[in-house]
């Protein structure tokens, strides 16, 4: 028996993380012969259909008040503003959070995870969602523990998956989960899908915290931008705004999310990733050229940052820059 799947539709959300699974689960589902895996249907949360915000309407197969159940509900992404797309579409979390009362298993894509966050499906578990909202994100919703360089993190009947285009990892991964790696490994081939797709982390753009209102901590933050490659301590840095070292680490962590020597490690990294994507040099020069002399330490500090070594990012995304 077919599964019932319904992809949400709500105001704001992103036309590709709701058509996309929609048109992926629908192919995959009738790779079976014999009878189709999946039974997918758009649930719209109000009107239908709904204007995307790049302007395409979506016609759905349904609204959230005619479907009361369902074996699968995937949640899309918003796009734009995170709290007032979730203030805005308050009707999709209580459906949610019944559809999975009343049995049906949950996943999110992206900016979706705050949906399940809100209906309470993620307290007391793991999580991700894209990397760029995932501090508002530990903020919101404190109970939850987001795993940072995850795509995908399922937990039996919730399922959350990583930024953008990971809606595609994460419908072969489901695909795998009910119909088995044959089917998944088909789909994967139709659609071109890497099955094997490496950290959300190595895509993080190191974002610089600027809008905390800390006017010392902001101009500390740009001393480490403009020198570069030279060492900048702790200790001189506290200095050049006139603060003791216990009291400068500890206002630049409130501030920012990072502890200074991390917050210099992460600006170096960011500029090593950008050396690695746009040109050949060896991995020893890339480390001296942003201020590492020992180039293994360079190559660790790089791998926590970013979930892979120095070689494999410059494999993985070099491309896109030829």
């Amino acid at each position: 028996m077919a599964m019932d799947v319904c992809v949400l539709v709500f105001k704001g959300c992103t036309s590709l993380s709701s058509i996309g699974p929609m048109e992926l689960l629908w192919t995959a589902g009738r790779l079976n012969e014999t009878e189709p895996f999946f039974n997918v249907r758009l649930v719209s949360t109000a009107t239908n259909p709904l204007m995307s915000p790049s302007g395409l309407p979506i016609h759905c197969h349904s609204t959230i008040e005619e479907v009361t159940k369902a074996d699968l509900v995937i949640v899309p992404a918003f796009d734009g503003d995170v709290l007032s797309q979730l203030a805005a579409n308050g009707a999709a979390v209580p459906w949610v959070r019944v559809m999975h009362d009343r049995g049906a298993d949950v996943a999110s894509i992206c900016t979706g995870a705050f949906v399940l966050a809100e209906a309470g499906l993620l307290d007391g578990k793991t999580a991700t969602t894209h990397w760029i909202a995932q501090d508002l994100f530990r903020q919101r919703y404190p109970r939850v523990r987001i795993l940072s360089e995850q795509i995908v993190v399922d937990h039996g009947r919730v399922c959350t998956s990583g930024g953008a285009t990971s809606f595609l990892t994460l419908t072969a991964y489901l695909v795998e989960k009910y119909c088995g790696a044959e089917a998944a490994r088909q789909m994967a081939k139709i659609f071109l899908i890497d099955m094997n797709k490496g950290p959300q982390t190595a895509y993080a753009i190191f974002s610089t915290q600027k809008n905390h209102g800390d006017r010392e901590i902001l101009e500390a933050q740009e001393m480490v931008e403009r020198q570069g490659s030279r060492e900048l301590s702790v200790v001189e840095l506290a200095s050049r705004v006139n603060m003791s070292s216990r009291n400068f680490i500890r206002r630049f962590k409130a501030a920012t999310g990072n502890t200074p020597i991390e917050y210099i490690q992460r600006v170096r990294i960011e500029a090593a990733k950008h050396a690695l994507e746009s040109g050949s040099d060896p991995v020893d020069s890339v480390a001296t050229r942003i201020g590492y002399d020992d180039v293994g330490s360079f190559r660790s500090v790089f791998k926590r940052v970013t979930g892979v070594s120095p070689t494999e990012y410059r494999k993985r995304y070099r491309f896109y820059h030829a």
